[in-house]
């Protein structure tokens, strides 16, 4: 999924950019506004450096809190977008994260190779777009498929035998056909 494509994203970056256009806003009417201020008769007499700063600060207030809820809109979108980009997944990528792994303690403690090596469901999956896509024949298939079901299973002797005999007939199936 497009991570730009949310709802959800496509309303806080309409929100960061109102308030983006409401600092504009702010900084152009309290320009005018303190000019305006300055040229009124109550400061006529007083110190022109005081009297900006009077007239300036409901401007100058409202612009850093705009500016803060402004920051707080960016980074809601940023974390949201993140959120929303899935993390590739490669045996390769797996490798680098385990030689960091071991360099670094942070990707230890954050468990970094786990969030980036294939699961068994993805290469699964990738086995099976490979079989359907004719890249690989059926006989590679089943054999790739057996050795990822294999995985993280004890070796009891059933299990064993099982296996000895799915392969023996597998390989009875295709010698005759090959034979033909």
């Amino acid at each position: 999924m497009n991570a730009f494509a949310s709802t959800k994203v496509k309303r806080l970056f309409a929100a960061f950019v109102v308030s983006l256009l409401t600092l504009l806003a702010i900084v152009v009417f309290g320009v005018f506004g303190t000019l305006a201020a300055l040229g009124s008769p109550a400061y006529a007499n007083a110190p022109l450096i005081p009297a900006f700063f009077r007239a300036a600060f409901p401007y100058v207030a409202a612009f850093f809190f705009d500016a803060v809820v402004s920051c707080v809109f960016f980074v809601w979108l940023a974390v949201t977008i993140v959120q929303g980009v899935s993390v590739p997944r490669s045996d390769r990528l797996g490798r680098m994260a385990r030689v960091a792994e071991a360099v670094s303690p942070r990707a230890r403690e954050v468990g970094l190779s786990e969030h980036v090596t294939p699961t068994k469901e993805d290469r699964m999956k990738e086995l099976k777009r490979q079989y359907v896509a004719d890249e690989i024949d059926e006989y590679e298939f089943e054999r790739r498929m057996m050795r990822l079901l294999d995985e993280g299973r004890t070796n009891d002797g059933a299990h064993r035998d099982t296996r000895r005999w799915f392969e023996r007939d597998f390989e009875r199936e295709y010698e005759w056909e090959f034979e033909r």
